[in-house]
């Protein structure tokens, strides 16, 4: 780098940094984003992140130590900040890191070690739950690590940071599993659940229609079931795959009762939808997420609540044995915890191979022939 201009790549790199962290602000006012914490989080740290690369050489060490915590702790709080829970755990942890940053109680070196750690954890831990739609987040944060710990030149430092940090940006807007945490809470939160259930555990039960049944008598099949679970005061999810059963039908369960009966239409055609039914993408991650969700929402109330998968058969045809097979495995343990039981349709007869059918009667705790 030509001496004299070993100062451009620092101005670019702070100025692009609190770039950044302003546009997250506007497309959170202008509503393409949720007015979440992870979000805000995210922007309002990005902005310290710049303000302190521009301001580190000009300021005293009080006042650059200060940012310095800012920043630090915006950015972990929104790596922990997707449920209320994880940040009551989080904030005393990122309050002591920030205590030793201010403070200078512990080598710089160490306390930046510890706060890059500690928001690595939270990124690590939440793309192990919402899977793939995390990987731009991971592969920005990582790259930002290893640019900070692994790159001396501070010119190379700062033109590699720019690009890990678009990356890194691109991945939090990437972060749909907002929306599934989003749309169970309002879908719910007029109508708490309060059951007076003995906390049964829960579990996967996969219903197989004989080659006779119609859909009629599937529908019936889930209407019977939804009243036993109202009846029992418990809640009922039904997952509608690709607009199976008919609105109609689907209409007709959830008015068995309102407050306990909420429908989750997981489909690409289905946004007319919007006003009557929960509308989700068709994405075997999301419907992962979902899961995840009711479960954690369950996990303190006695009963749990009853999950019904219209058609497990069409998420396999949508994605692959493997994938829906590996979803419902890495749920399974949740389910029976938290008490909530989960049943799905299962039509051998569209599969080719009946080793498909077998794999997923062998992760079921029951199977009933319709």
């Amino acid at each position: 780098m030509v001496e004299g201009f070993e100062f451009i790549p620092v101005i670019l790199n702070g100025t692009v940094t609190s770039i950044l962290g302003a546009l997250i602000i506007y497309l959170i006012l202008v509503r393409r984003l949720e007015k979440h914490i992870f979000y805000f989080s995210w922007a309002f740290g990005f902005m310290a992140y710049g303000i302190e690369i521009l301001l580190r050489d000009h300021i005293g060490e009080f006042f650059l130590l200060s940012i310095g915590t800012l920043m630090y702790s915006l950015l972990a709080l929104g790596a922990w900040g997707l449920s209320t829970r994880k940040i009551l755990l989080a904030t005393p942890v990122i309050i002591i890191l920030g205590f030793l940053w201010l403070t200078g109680s512990f080598p710089m070196e160490l306390a930046v070690a510890f706060f890059f750690g500690f928001i690595s954890l939270g990124v690590i831990y939440n793309r192990a739950i919402f899977g793939g739609i995390l990987d731009k987040l991971v592969l920005g944060w990582f790259f930002l690590l290893l640019v900070n710990f692994f790159l001396w030149e501070q010119w190379i430092i700062d033109i590699f940071a720019i690009f890990a940090k678009i990356v890194l940006f691109l991945g939090i807007l990437d972060q749909e599993f907002i929306s599934v945490a989003e749309k169970i809470r309002v879908s719910t939160q007029r109508y708490p659940s309060i059951s007076p259930g003995v906390g049964e555990e829960g579990g996967v039960n996969l219903i197989i229609p004989t080659s006779d049944s119609s859909v009629e008598s599937e529908v019936k099949w889930m209407e019977g079931r939804i009243q036993e679970s109202v009846n029992r005061g418990l809640d009922t999810y039904i997952f509608s795959f690709q607009d199976l059963p008919s609105h109609t039908d689907l209409r007709r369960m959830r008015w068995i009762n309102p407050e306990r009966v909420f429908v989750f239409l997981f489909s690409s055609s289905s946004q007319r939808a919007k006003a009557e039914f929960t509308v989700f993408k068709m994405d075997i991650t999301e419907i992962g997420a979902t899961l995840f969700e009711l479960t954690k929402k369950y996990s303190h109330t006695k009963g749990g609540c009853t999950i019904i998968f219209t058609d497990l058969s069409v998420l396999v045809h949508s994605f692959s044995v493997d994938d829906v097979f590996n979803m419902l495995l890495e749920k399974l343990g949740s389910l029976r915890e938290a008490g909530v039981t989960l049943y799905a349709f299962f039509h051998p007869e569209t599969h080719s191979d009946p080793a498909v059918a077998r794999l997923f009667e062998n992760i079921s705790d029951s199977v009933l022939k319709l």
